[in-house]
């Protein structure tokens, strides 16, 4: 997996016509994100009451108040200014389910963070998934195409994985996900080829100007682990809301603020991933450069090392078809451009 560039979808739950402008994240299903080429996605899910009684649903809000209700037991409800999409939980794993079935050369990951019952949901994908659910405890960076094709891999944040019960923690294919980026800067964790489940190195940016947005990425990536290629690199092709950039752009339209990223036809993102995976490649390397000419690196070492710099999961909102061909593209490009990159990995300091 981590020679491979594909697309992911952030709040890819948030669909649905009766969700407002300043909320909704994805035009299409799950399934029919799937159907564009999108491969990896971000699932945030709460327990909302509704007339049918509690419901596992997709939310997008600033967190989420938790309440208890005697009758009816614990449940979730967003922030004023959140929504909650339409499907269900049960539905959006069914739409998984079945397109895996349907392309059983395929896969897609479901990360799933920020859940109010967390074991409720791992208990929903072993029951929905079935035998289509990925069921090994692997290294998913590692883990071949083929391992996983006609599979549903659903992995968990770190922190809520080590909450699990123990039965839980130890079913197959209940794995953890790590971030090893630390926002709080006081040093990044580093990957490790013996632990199950996925790592990888991003982050948001949490800005609503593509610039800024632009700038951040780099910067992120830059700071990345000197540690393996098979780190998998994520970059956010999203544009968020925040509050400090002016108040205004709280209440515009996520939909509309996305278009400045895909200006140009499709060429916005290619662009500026080819940027900057140069720029982060080389600032990345720092003093590695030096270590190489001095082992006489053969060429074709310091291209699969360099390859530990690399962005794989593209995270965008609104996924269609185009969109996703421009991600997918970007593999067409990346052995001749690294291989182009060598020389300079060799001589920058």
């Amino acid at each position: 997996m981590c020679d491979v560039i594909f697309p992911g979808t952030h709040d890819a739950g948030i669909y649905g016509n009766d969700l407002g402008s300043v909320v909704k994240t994805q035009n299409l299903s799950i399934g029919e994100q799937a159907k564009a080429g999108v491969r990896y996605f971000d699932l945030r899910i709460i327990k909302v009451k509704t007339a049918n009684g509690l419901e596992q649903k997709a939310y997008h809000a600033p967190g989420f108040n938790k309440k208890e209700d005697k009758k009816l037991g614990a449940y979730q409800t967003p922030k004023t200014g959140g929504d909650v999409g339409g499907d269900r939980l049960s539905q959006m794993l069914d739409q998984a389910r079945e397109f895996v079935m349907k392309n059983p050369e395929e896969f897609l990951i479901l990360r799933f963070s920020k859940c109010g019952d967390m074991v409720d949901v791992a208990n929903q994908c072993i029951l929905k998934l079935g035998p289509q659910r990925f069921a090994s405890n692997v290294n998913l960076n590692v883990a071949t195409i083929a391992s996983l094709q006609g599979k549903v891999i659903t992995v968990f944040d770190r922190g809520d994985f080590d909450k699990f019960p123990a039965q839980l923690k130890s079913t197959p294919g209940i794995l953890p996900v790590k971030a090893l980026f630390n926002k709080e800067g006081t040093g990044h964790a580093q990957y490790s080829e013996h632990i199950w489940g996925l790592q990888y190195f991003g982050s948001y940016s949490n800005t609503g100007d593509k610039k800024k947005n632009l700038k951040k990425q780099q910067k992120i990536l830059s700071q990345g682990p000197i540690s393996s290629p098979e780190l998998l690199g994520m970059m956010y092709w999203t544009l968020t809301s925040n509050w400090k950039e002016g108040l205004h752009k709280l209440f515009y339209s996520i939909e509309k603020r996305d278009k400045g990223m895909w200006s140009s036809s499709q060429q916005a993102l290619t662009d500026a991933w080819k940027a900057g995976v140069k720029d982060h490649i080389v600032a990345r390397a720092g003093v590695l450069h030096q270590q190489w000419r001095a082992a006489g690196f053969p060429p074709q070492a310091i291209n699969r090392v360099s390859k530990s710099f690399m962005p794989n999961i593209v995270m965008i909102d609104f996924a269609d078809p185009n969109r996703c061909a421009t991600i997918w593209n970007l593999n067409l490009a990346t052995t001749d451009m690294i291989g182009r990159l060598r020389e300079d990995l060799l001589v920058t300091g």
